[in-house]
């Protein structure tokens, strides 16, 4: 290989580096910031609006694993937010004579929706495709169901109330502002998580299945078992955000497990970006504080979802951070061509 060669393929692959660093200290700086300044410019009830789009984008990163990630739609994060939730309420309220610590008790709700993620995992990916995701569907109307009729466990159309919030070495939460940073501290676990699986062996096989499953099975990759792992992990992060919603609010019921509240998580993903985890993010914290934003025009809300919807596949496949990304890809791709004609016009 020439010198030149050499040179050039050193050359962008230390741009490739600095424009890594770039991005991650961008996203760092952006997260700080968010993190000094929005308690500041919200009030109490604001406040509580946001702390939930903290735990609706901790189970959006589930969807994210599973479409941005592998290419398969799923409905089935409330199913296992409910879970993880009821969980939570039966085991620190003494409905079932037993009261144990927040904490202990949300580490086992994930884990109980982890198991039943695998579990009807196993059975779901039986199916394929536009089949799957119907399945999906079906789980959420079966969960909800039991949600909403079964009193000993579920309370019925009651729900369950006087759920103990979280507490650390005997410390409580006192409002919604010290609710925040705890649940910020939880999405930041999430979200560091999912993006360390995308840079993993996992990641890249749900990357090969999304894009050509049987071009990831001729290369060794085992399919099912990968839609497997890639549910169970879903499953426990949606198990983790029901668990933490049970104790935030102290209070839930069988409304906040519906195919409707299903529909607003893929909204989420698709709007900030399927596969970009600050895209979830932003598309958790829009989507949630959207029904605020627009009470005067609440009966039209399912119509603007439709129609954003729509105008998301048609000009912004990739969400919002597909957007950014073209935008500076188009910058550069600019810079590069007016560098060059300076470095001609200068020979």
């Amino acid at each position: 290989m020439s010198e030149k060669n050499i040179n050039k393929r050193n050359f962008f692959r230390s741009a490739a580096l600095s424009g890594a660093v770039f991005k991650n200290v961008t996203l760092a700086a952006a997260f700080v910031a968010f993190a000094v300044y929005a308690p500041r410019f919200t009030n109490n009830y604001s406040m509580m609006i946001l702390n939930v789009a903290l735990i609706n984008f901790i189970s959006a990163l589930g969807l994210s694993v599973m479409l941005g990630m592998g290419g398969q739609l799923s409905f089935a994060a409330v199913s296992f937010m409910g879970l993880g939730a009821y969980f939570v309420a039966n085991f620190t309220n003494g409905r079932l004579g037993i009261i144990w610590e927040p904490v202990p008790v949300l580490a086992l709700a994930v884990l109980f929706a982890a198991v039943s993620a695998y579990i009807s995992g196993a059975v779901l990916f039986r199916l394929r495709g536009t089949y799957f995701t119907f399945a999906t569907i079906g789980l959420v109307q079966v969960t909800w169901s039991v949600y909403m009729n079964y009193k000993p466990l579920c309370g019925g159309p009651d729900g369950i109330s006087a759920i103990p919030v979280i507490r650390f070495l005997g410390v409580a939460p006192r409002n919604y502002h010290d609710w925040f940073y705890i649940l910020l501290g939880f999405a930041l676990f999430a979200g560091v998580l999912v993006e360390r699986v995308r840079r993993t062996r996992l990641g890249r096989s749900l990357a090969s299945i999304r894009d050509n499953e049987i071009a990831a099975q001729t290369l060794g990759v085992n399919i099912y078992r990968t839609k497997i792992i890639a549910f169970t992990i879903a499953g426990a992060l949606s198990g983790l955000a029901g668990g933490l919603y049970a104790m935030h609010n102290q209070f839930i019921s069988s409304d906040l497990f519906t195919f409707d509240v299903a529909t607003t998580y893929v909204i989420m993903t698709m709007l900030g970006g399927v596969n970009n985890t600050a895209g979830v993010f932003v598309g958790a914290i829009l989507v949630t504080m959207l029904p605020e934003w627009l009470r005067p025009v609440q009966r039209y809300l399912k119509l603007s979802y439709g129609v954003g919807i729509i105008f998301l596949m048609v000009f912004m496949p990739m969400g919002l951070a597909g957007l950014g990304n073209a935008v500076i890809k188009k910058i550069k791709k600019f810079s590069g061509a007016k560098n060059a004609k300076k470095t001609g016009a200068g020979s």
